[in-house]
């Protein structure tokens, strides 16, 4: 069973893969020290005996997460940035799902644990005592049996030809070395970093944009899942077809595209710095040595362009220390926004109270400067199980009070996989676009530059399994000549992309953009 967990393939992608085709090279190391010990004399204190278990439960621990993770996220495990996220992947299961149905699930991952560590200090405990009464040879045979066994795998279970497994000291290696270059002690990621920066134009002033407000909004999970599932898409035809017919009608011109996220299923400030920076920020150890560089965001070109700088947050709480590093000069969050109706999925504002918050207090306040909004709208955030109603005329939602008597639509994940809520997932898609929509229609009268994009696909396994990172991006504006750049650069006429995968990341969109309107200087 050990041996079994400490070379568990991705059983995800594979069912086979928890058949055990390789004999553990930890196991047969923890069970020779073990051993060895034991002969040499050394008595098994209790203590030591628990702690050989624990070490032995976190090696399983790693290993798991080293399938789970990928799997769903697209990225590998890492230690140091994924475990401060636990707290907050155990709060949205608590949201998202019954008090029964969490009790249950927590109670058997306790259960679980606990097997795990009684199995494992039992194995400790045995292994010594072999060693104490010198009755190695059992053991020999086991392990000698154990790789000729190994070795005559058949094919079909495609782990290789190798029968003896290195899985988890790889695993256990790469996230030391995570740790290391987290710490700033190898400094890998400041030299992606700093190689992505100097890749990028220079420029002073975004000229070429002649004074236009820009909007760059970004809709949660808004993936190309949405084009390559054929239910996904056919749901959703109908709202693309509005968005196709109704914002031509208010004077506007579409192109669209897809472009990869740097992640998938979460991870969303990643997203953004990509966006913001220019460098592919794939990991949370990247973002962290993002922070103490001298980096330029997109943000402070626009200050330098006269532009006063919003980054819209509704879901920040607590003051965003690092928003005068992302170039913005206002903040406007959670409790600027006051908002006081009720909260929707894992606590969301409704994404059109949002936007209409964003055109009262900026878009429609004259005082000379153009702005650069960035939006993060979260309507459609995991667990998709509350989902606001679309309110035709937006300018009577106010502070949001009217929420309380209105309906909300229930999409409880089935049987508590917040990671299967399909039907949720559409539902919020279709109320974020039809959102989004009457924004555009019934609030801008300008020529704004819009770009509304999605920040990685869905955290669902539909989405997973795709290994698709691709998102879709729609640039708007009732000015043509703004969107030509675009259309050099790949993006077809309309609501609807030519392609569903892109060779092109999320970081290459900053570069293009100053390339298109900035005026180069050093």
């Amino acid at each position: 069973l050990l041996n079994a967990a400490l070379v568990l393939g991705d059983f995800l992608e594979t069912p086979w893969a928890v058949v055990p085709a390789q004999l553990s090279f930890e196991l047969v190391v923890l069970v020779g020290v073990a051993a060895l010990l034991g002969s040499r004399g050394v008595q098994a204190r209790g203590w030591a005996l628990w702690l050989g278990a624990v070490v032995l439960t976190l090696i399983f621990a790693l290993r798991l997460a080293d399938i789970v993770v990928p799997w769903y996220f697209g990225r590998e495990f890492n230690a140091v940035a994924d475990l401060r996220f636990l707290p907050f992947g155990l709060g949205l299961m608590r949201n998202s799902v019954s008090s029964p149905i969490f009790a249950t699930i927590l109670g058997i991952a306790l259960l679980a644990l606990l097997t795990t560590l009684v199995l494992a200090r039992w194995f400790v405990g045995a292994a010594w005592r072999m060693g104490e009464t010198r009755r190695m040879r059992p053991l020999v045979a086991v392990a000698s049996a154990s790789l000729v066994a190994f070795a005559l795998v058949p094919a079909r279970y495609d782990l290789g030809a190798i029968p003896v497994g290195f899985s988890t000291a790889r695993a256990l290696a790469q996230n030391a070395g995570r740790a290391l270059d987290a710490w700033g002690i190898t400094g890998n990621n400041l030299g992606l970093i700093e190689s992505a920066l100097a890749a990028r134009p220079a420029t002073a002033r975004l000229d070429g944009l002649k004074s236009r407000n820009v909007l760059l909004i970004f809709v949660e999970s808004y993936g190309a899942i949405t084009l390559t599932d054929p239910e996904f898409r056919a749901e959703l035809a109908e709202i693309r077809k509005s968005w196709s017919e109704r914002l031509p009608q208010a004077g506007y011109q579409i192109v669209s595209d897809v472009i990869n996220s740097p992640i998938t299923g979460g991870g969303s400030w990643m997203a953004h710095a990509a966006m913001n920076f220019g460098v592919r920020v794939d990991s949370q150890p990247l973002f962290d040595v993002l922070l103490t560089t001298g980096a330029r965001a997109i943000g402070q070109d626009f200050r330098a362009s006269g532009y006063r700088t919003i980054a819209v947050q509704p879901r920040m709480q607590q003051p965003w220390l690092q928003a005068d590093f992302f170039g913005f000069d206002a903040v406007i969050d959670d409790t600027t926004l006051a908002y006081r109706g009720p909260r929707f999925s894992w606590e969301t504002l409704p994404d059109q109270f949002v936007l209409e918050q964003v055109h009262a207090r900026e878009l429609a306040v004259h005082d000379g400067r153009p702005r650069f909004v960035m939006v993060v709208l979260s309507s459609t955030h995991a667990p998709f199980d509350r989902v606001p109603p679309v309110i035709q005329d937006g300018g009577g939602i106010g502070d949001g009070a009217l929420y309380a008597r209105l309906p909300v639509a229930e999409f409880p994940p089935p049987g508590g996989r917040v990671f299967d809520n399909r039907a949720g997932y559409l539902a919020a898609m279709r109320y974020s676009l039809e959102a989004l929509q009457n924004f555009l229609t019934q609030r801008l009268t300008d020529d704004t530059l819009v770009i509304v994009l999605g920040d990685h696909q869905p955290p669902l396994s539909v989405a997973a399994v795709t290994r698709n990172k691709a998102v879709p991006i729609h640039v708007l504006s009732r000015d043509p000549a703004l969107l030509t750049p675009f259309l050099a650069q790949g993006f077809v006429p309309g609501i609807e992309p030519a392609r569903t995968t892109a060779a092109r990341g999320m970081e290459s969109f900053l570069g293009q953009f100053l390339a298109a309107f900035g005026d180069r200087r050093s």
